[in-house]
């Protein structure tokens, strides 16, 4: 009804409207007004397309670490371009190229105002960075498969967040092929370094600062408090659990004899920063979710010690962030099965999911 409508009120125009008429050799002012305004409205829309997208990428980079602000996105690539610039620019890269293509695939439009379709590209990018030797290529291959991975967890995962499964998928398919850490293991194995000696005590301190840059794969402890700065600005007690998972993941290293030298890298901490964050993000904060943000990122870091052992040695691959995917759904299966837990209505931060 709506195109008979338009169809009837345009025949309508074309009879009474009078059209201007072209004489030999001119031309017609009406025409190339009407070429200049489509020309703005064109150049418009490409000024309003790149800000959305510059937006939601931003938004995307916030992600990863569970930040829905699109000047945490900022911060945190400020971040990233202290302690790897090249990353930090694969990391942007990643999440626009992941962006664009939902946007122009017209994927779930909530989602893509959310950046929940960048930031599996964001660490595609950090990890390529590191692990890939055609980096470009490898961002720009895998940013624009996580989408559609993403998609396609939506149908099979169900009753769970997707959290970095995405991530994993197309980054491991690529990794087990290369094996990046293979050839790292037999170039170390031909010297002898006396370990405990070469790693400070500062270095050990400072390894649940790396943990939490270890996220983005990049080694600095300045990093990683400029990213717990913008986590604070956030949210406060995000931040909190940020810093006491990457702590309580060192720690377990550590009872666990772990070389000091990945303790000091902050490798034990990641993944358990990242099982406590979602804790804080997707639970009503009460001393039992304290208690599992607690217990969560201990039985993430020892998941951590047997997945890197058997990637690392068997297939030449880093486990990237799969502890904390498996262990995370593990605690979110937890909520209203154990007293005390329960799941925020609105997941956004621990000072907005109070009951």
């Amino acid at each position: 009804m709506l195109r008979q409508a338009l169809r009837i009120r345009g025949s309508w125009r074309s009879s009474f409207v009078p059209r201007p008429v072209r004489s030999f050799g001119s031309s017609s002012p009406v025409s190339k007004n009407h070429d200049d305004d489509k020309g703005n409205r064109w150049t418009k829309y490409q000024e309003f397309l790149t800000k959305e997208l510059i937006n939601k990428s931003l938004l995307g980079v916030g992600q990863v670490i569970f930040l829905n602000n699109p000047q945490s996105g900022m911060i945190l690539l400020g971040a990233l371009a202290y302690g790897n610039p090249f990353l930090a620019s694969m990391a942007a890269y990643g999440t626009l190229v992941s962006t664009s293509t939902a946007h122009f695939a017209g994927l779930d439009r909530d989602k893509l105002q959310a950046g929940l379709y960048g930031y599996n590209g964001c660490l595609v990018g950090c990890a390529s960075a590191v692990f890939v030797d055609s980096t470009i290529l490898a961002t720009t291959a895998g940013a624009l498969l996580c989408p559609f991975v993403g998609v396609a967890l939506d149908k099979g995962v169900r009753t769970t967040p997707q959290w970095t499964l995405a991530f994993n998928a197309v980054t491991l398919s690529i990794l087990l092929r290369t094996k990046p850490l293979q050839v790292t293991s037999s170039i170390e194995g031909d010297t002898t370094v006396v370990e405990t000696a070469s790693v400070s005590v500062m270095k050990l301190l400072s390894g649940p600062l790396k943990g939490i840059s270890q996220i983005f794969v990049v080694e600095s402890s300045l990093s990683g408090l400029a990213i717990l700065g913008g986590i604070a600005l956030y949210s406060p007690l995000l931040a909190a659990h940020a810093i006491m998972g990457s702590t309580v993941g060192t720690l377990t290293g550590a009872v666990l004899s772990a070389p000091s030298s990945e303790l000091a890298m902050g490798l034990w901490g990641f993944n358990s920063a990242l099982t406590s964050m979602a804790i804080g993000v997707f639970f009503v904060p009460n001393r039992e979710s304290t208690v599992l943000s607690v217990g969560g990122a201990a039985a993430t870091a020892v998941l951590f010690g047997a997945m890197k052992t058997v990637m690392g040695d068997a297939l030449g691959a880093p486990a990237l962030t799969l502890p904390f995917c498996a262990t995370a759904t593990g605690c979110y299966w937890l909520a209203g099965n154990v007293p005390g837990l329960l799941l925020a209505k609105d997941p956004h931060s621990p000072e907005k999911n109070k009951l």
